[in-house]
């Protein structure tokens, strides 16, 4: 079994605790959603295509991703919370031609992270933790009508950190 397979069974072990746990009043389960805006840096791959190629290259390519969280965290108390989610974003591609050859390329993104999250009263929090993101990458290239694929995966770990404002127990 595969690392990543295990750390989606403890998140979804943890997630399960949370909702059993959930009628005390000390755990609490949300979804985010947003949009990020991202640099593929086709413009310049495009030009270095042409530059190796002799002949001009179009292309087209994503400016942003949807992103989507799942989250849950657990009062520690004095304004304290400990908090554990997981985020992945919609692809992002990129397109290349140069007459009827073609390449594209496409990534998503996705994992786990962990922080330490701060409320005051008057629900100001900050947050500060860690991430391990993984990101999938695959590409296709069409050359005289022969098609060829790869795949490549990339991981990291990183700080995080944040804030926001909470009213009434729904995030703006």
């Amino acid at each position: 079994m595969g690392i990543k397979k295990i750390v989606k069974i403890i998140f979804l072990l943890s997630f399960l605790t949370s909702v059993a746990n959930a009628e005390q009043g000390k755990v609490r389960i949300g979804v985010e959603l947003g949009w990020s805006p991202i640099d593929l840096e086709a413009e310049d791959t495009a030009q270095q295509i042409a530059n190796a190629s002799g002949s001009t290259v179009t292309t087209e390519y994503s400016t942003g991703v949807l992103v989507g969280r799942l989250f849950a965290d657990y009062d520690l108390g004095d304004n304290l919370y400990g908090e554990i989610g997981y985020f992945q974003t919609s692809g992002a591609e990129a397109t290349y031609k140069i007459s009827s050859d073609s390449a594209k390329e496409s990534y998503d993104v996705h994992g786990f992270d962990i922080s330490g999250k701060f409320m005051t009263e008057e629900g100001f929090f900050g947050k500060v933790g860690m991430h391990s993101t993984t990101i999938d990458g695959a590409a296709n290239v069409t050359i005289g009508g022969t098609s060829y694929n790869a795949t490549a995966e990339a991981q990291g770990t990183g700080l995080l950190f944040g804030g926001g404002f909470e009213s009434d127990g729904m995030l703006l």
